[in-house]
């Protein structure tokens, strides 16, 4: 089976930012957010240095090289991030969350450090859908149930190679998965049940993230609010709709 996507990306910029901080890269072989540090000096600009550096790897590789090639994409991407300080030392204190996905025949590898998170949805053989796994948030201070005003970080890309490495994980891809990526804006805002919900729910990406990007403004979301929302599909029954972002 050969596997192709279609997404849908949103940025909101939310009732407390001034500016947008986050920063997206959207396929076709790597999908990312990077999340400005919540209104630190120059953020929007270590997140754009984060997702243009991971630009550079988004290519078709062997699936054996998806981990070590978005490991080496994150360092690049911090490498970045140091470089700019270095050349401009007023920007020093800057940085940003990421999570980010590479993928390659029917296996997809998933990067995330600080509260930017991923969630995969898979079609079970009764039709009913599940979470099948997300990523751990590093963030401190959040309730078991729907997270709280996030109180610390504890990891994030910001140019210092000691103590920022970000978790990865390897996954088997099917058609019909789904993949929420997103900023702490909707994660840290609205409960995860209702999150797989829309996820899991009926209609396309688009109307998938329409429906999130709603559903965080009603739970009064304050930061600034990214996310993806990826569909793999099995390519012989989807030729028409090859590969596209709305």
């Amino acid at each position: 089976m050969i596997l192709t996507w279609n997404a849908a990306s949103r940025t909101y910029l939310g009732p407390a930012r001034r500016r947008i901080e986050d920063d997206i890269c959207t396929g076709p072989f790597l999908f990312a957010i990077a999340d400005g540090r919540k209104g630190r000096t120059a953020d929007d600009v270590a997140s754009h240095l984060v997702t243009e550096t991971l630009q550079k790897y988004d290519r078709e590789i062997d699936p054996s090289d998806l981990t070590t090639v978005l490991e080496r994409a994150i360092n690049s991407a911090n490498e970045s991030i140091r470089q700019k300080i270095e050349a401009q030392p007023e920007l020093a204190g800057m940085g940003a969350d990421l999570v980010a996905m590479a993928w390659s025949g029917t296996m997809v590898v998933f990067a995330n450090i600080g509260d930017t998170q991923a969630y995969v949805a898979r079609r079970t053989d009764s039709g009913a859908a599940e979470l099948i796994w997300t990523t751990e948030s590093h963030a401190h201070g959040m309730a078991d149930s729907v997270p709280k005003p996030l109180e610390r970080i504890s990891g994030f890309l910001d140019g210092r190679p000691e103590g920022h490495a970000p978790d990865l994980v390897t996954l088997s891809l099917c058609a019909g998965d789904r993949i929420l990526l997103c900023t702490g804006g909707l994660s840290a805002v609205v409960p995860h049940t209702l999150l797989m919900e829309i996820l899991s729910g009926p209609g396309g990406s688009a109307e998938a993230a329409d429906r999130l990007e709603a559903l965080a403004g009603e739970h009064g979301g304050p930061d600034n609010i990214t996310l993806i929302v990826i569909e793999f599909v099995d390519f012989e029954l989807h030729r028409e709709e090859y590969s596209f972002i709305d």
